[in-house]
Parts: C-alpha cells; sequence; structure tokens
C-alpha cells in the first residue's frame, strides 16, 4: 500500500528537478547577458553591431526558456508515470491480500 510519504517523496523529486532546470536556464540566461554586454562594449559606435547582439541574447533566451520548459514537462510525465506505477503496485499488493485471505478461510473451512 501506498505510504504518504512515498508521493511526498516524489513530489519532492519532481520539485528538485525542476529547480535544477530553473537554475540551469537562470546561469544559462546570465552567460547570454554577459556575452551580450561584451558584444555591445566591443561594438560601442556600431549600432547594427549592438542590435545583433542584442537578437542573439534574445534568441538564447528564447532556447534556453525552451528547454526549461521541456524538462520540467517531462519530469511531471516521470513523476505521473512513476504514481501509476505506484497505483498499480498498491492494485497488486491488495490482489495479492485479498487472494492471500481467501486461501486462509478455505482452509479455515476444509479445517472446520
Amino acid at each position: 500500500m501506498m505510504q504518504g510519504g512515498e508521493s511526498a517523496g516524489g513530489a519532492a523529486k519532481e520539485a528538485a528537478a525542476n529547480l535544477g532546470a530553473s537554475a540551469w536556464a537562470g546561469k544559462e540566461k546570465t552567460v547570454a547577458v554577459v556575452q551580450e554586454q561584451v558584444e555591445k562594449v566591443k561594438a560601442h559606435d556600431d549600432p547594427a553591431g549592438q542590435a545583433a547582439a542584442e537578437a542573439r541574447k534574445d534568441e538564447r533566451f528564447e532556447e534556453v526558456e525552451a528547454a526549461k520548459l521541456d524538462a520540467i514537462h517531462h519530469n511531471a510525465a516521470v513523476a505521473k508515470d512513476g504514481r501509476a506505477a505506484a497505483i498499480i503496485a498498491d492494485d497488486t499488493e491488495a490482489q495479492a491480500a485479498a487472494a492471500a485471505a481467501e486461501t486462509e478461510a478455505r482452509a479455515v473451512d476444509a479445517e472446520g
């Protein structure tokens, strides 16, 4: 039978994985901002170069955000599969317990 701690543990694992994905995305976005700033300084008198640097940063932000959302959806799917497996295990355990009880009841009936 599934205990409350098991589902809480699964939720904690999912939350930790999502936190990891968010932290990674934050780091990648910070790298993109720093790269943009360096490129803008190098192109200080070139408005087109500065605009290109900003466009590259924006594109990287979109890529990172999409990757983060993919990771979050993946984590949710893994957690859902885990919960489904636990429910199936609970059902199997319940069926085995019912069969054992029925077998024991038959044995008692046969003895007495």
